[in-house]
């Protein structure tokens, strides 16, 4: 049985099961702790019911999901497909299946977004400009999708921006550029539409994409499409425990109960990642020297 710190738990499973030891699955919280035990329970929920083991979920920061997966205190993971493949990168993960989303599929993407009155209409007026996302390191479509786009089209916003930081929360980010404390944020396809189904935003007309990309894909982007989150396995999972969990989550029908809060239309076998290698190398982040590159 592997240890880890209870906090990080959803609510211990009451149900008597064939095999007692828990199986310890994480997520990656993109915005709290609540919103990802409202997503992922059913989901948990089913899987332990579905392979007759308690299924425990881990909640997993940006800081610390990798050093869970380096201390073996996990049995499978959910993260970005940039932290995702990092940690493939550094770990050895075994990738199982991808996220499918109703509308986009297998893919999604960045924003960059200012107010619609700014007047900022372009990549080069963002010079000298404030902007921020959510994390240098491993955020995907909330900052490095971003900051690949703007190097790739001349601009280096280490250097061009007046000031760029930090900031974990997308809802945040998105205030922040209405209220006038930044110019400029980082967000991904579908964070808008949420915050308008929250109450958070009165209307999609209150911001604009910066650089809209020229596809059919549903939503508005400004960055190249990337695949969706995946779900690996750690190296030393049971091959008989993946096999299960990878069969229970492969037969999910989109309209199971299970996928209605997770706003998913279930999964399908892992797609490719390659796309992610190249950036990761191409910016040195985290794991871009790493001696496993896993491609």
């Amino acid at each position: 049985m592997k240890d880890t710190d209870i906090n990080e738990l959803s609510t211990v499973q009451e149900n008597t099961f064939v095999n007692e030891e828990p199986v310890y699955f994480g997520v990656l919280a993109i915005d709290s702790a609540v919103s990802v035990n409202e997503r992922y329970g059913p989901l948990i929920d089913y899987l332990s019911s579905e392979i007759q083991r308690p299924v425990e979920l881990v909640i997993l920061s940006q800081d610390n999901q990798f050093t869970k997966v380096e201390e073996d205190t996990l049995d499978f993971i959910t993260n970005n497909p940039l932290a995702a493949v990092q940690v493939q990168r550094l770990y050895e993960t075994n990738f199982l299946l991808t996220h499918t989303r109703p509308k986009t599929g297998t893919k999604f993407s960045g924003l960059i977004i200012v107010d619609n009155d700014s007047k900022i209409t372009k990549i080069e007026d963002l010079r000298g400009k404030r902007a921020a996302c959510v994390n240098f390191q491993t955020a995907a479509a909330g900052c490095t999708f971003q900051i690949y786009h703007l190097l790739q089209n001349g601009f280096d916003p280490y250097k061009d921006f007046s000031s760029f930081i930090e900031n974990k929360s997308q809802d945040n980010i998105v205030l922040a550029v209405l209220n006038g404390k930044i110019d400029a944020g980082f967000i991904r396809t579908g964070q808008l539409e949420k915050m308008v189904n929250k109450g958070l935003l009165t209307s999609l007309d209150e911001v604009r994409i910066i650089d809209v990309a020229e596809d059919n894909f549903f939503y508005s982007h400004t960055t190249e499409l990337y695949p969706e989150w995946p779900i690996a396995a750690l190296p030393d999972t049971e091959p008989d425990l993946v096999h299960q969990v990878q069969a229970a989550l492969s037969k999910l029908a989109p309209d199971h109960p299970a996928l209605a809060k997770l706003k998913a239309d279930g999964f399908v076998p892992a797609v490719d990642y390659n796309q992610l290698h190249d950036l990761i190398e191409t910016l040195k982040l985290k794991s871009w020297d790493a001696g496993n590159n896993a491609r």
